[in-house]
């Protein structure tokens, strides 16, 4: 791996359990940072920490993100563990529902907007002040190519990183120079979230498609047009993450690299 010069600093990342915000506590561990951890499996969370061997470098906080006073516990528990504000802020969480727009309430979408949107925009708010009075640090926000390319379902989640996109662009003008707010957005990543067998989106390929397993996959891939003829990995995004928080990325802020095979056929 890379040196992203990263070591000694801290870094305060939500939806850390499994997927890209565990790829990136691994990244961040990987380069010598310290790592608060939120997520509201904290079980898995804790379990992989003992079982990784990053019980020093790596410490969990349970909190429910969706809701104000989880936040707010989160950003406690984070300023008191790290003792300030962190050098590094990556607001990762996010899920959405695999439906229509029709189908879609008005509860749906303040579900999916109290999770993926406030949540980043109440930590945000409690901790780039903090962040700017310390005279530096970096924002990095997990959106999703759909921000940038919506299709005909999962409209509440794309709608809400779509949002949480144009938040980063307004903190990136409102906190230079001392803050960098940038996004990754991430197109079809293969995380536990497509891949459990009973919880995650390859049952909805297998539904969609008539088929099984990798075929199924497959012919996803093929349907969706990637063009680099594959899902991407974790770990890839959680590499565009230490990019984007480090000093190699030192005059970029209020941008977003897309980690998405080539799926955004926009030219912006």
């Amino acid at each position: 791996m890379a040196d992203f010069g990263l070591s000694g600093s801290t870094v305060f990342i939500t939806g850390s359990a499994t997927g890209i915000g565990r790829a990136t506590v691994e990244a961040f561990v990987a380069e010598g940072a310290r790592v608060v951890a939120v997520d509201i499996e904290y079980d898995v969370l804790q379990q992989y920490i003992e079982e990784g061997g990053a019980g020093e470098q790596v410490t969990a906080v349970r909190a429910d993100l969706s809701t104000a006073d989880g936040v707010a516990h989160a950003i406690d528990e984070g300023l008191r563990i790290l003792g300030g504000a962190p050098d590094i802020l990556v607001n990762n969480v996010g899920a959405g529902r695999l439906k229509t727009f029709e189908e879609l309430s008005d509860d749906d979408f303040h579900r999916t907007f109290e999770l993926n949107f406030f949540s980043m925009v109440r930590i945000c708010r409690a901790m780039v002040p903090l962040m700017y009075k310390a005279g530096k640090g970096a924002v990095v926000n997990t959106t999703s190519d759909l921000s940038r390319q919506a299709e005909d379902t999962i409209v509440d989640y794309a709608a809400s990183k779509a949002a949480v996109a144009s938040v980063a662009k307004s903190l990136a003008r409102a906190y230079a120079p001392r803050v960098r707010v940038n996004n990754v957005a991430p197109g079809p990543i293969w995380t536990p979230f497509w891949s459990d067998p009973n919880s995650g989106w390859i049952k909805n390929l297998e539904a969609a498609y008539g088929t099984t397993g990798d075929a199924a996959v497959q012919a996803f891939i093929e349907d969706r047009g990637i063009p680099l003829g594959r899902m991407g990995t974790a770990e890839e995004v959680a590499n565009a993450i230490l990019f984007l928080a480090s000093d190699l990325a030192a005059f970029t802020t209020g941008s977003t690299l897309g980690v998405d095979g080539g799926t955004v056929r926009a030219t912006l």
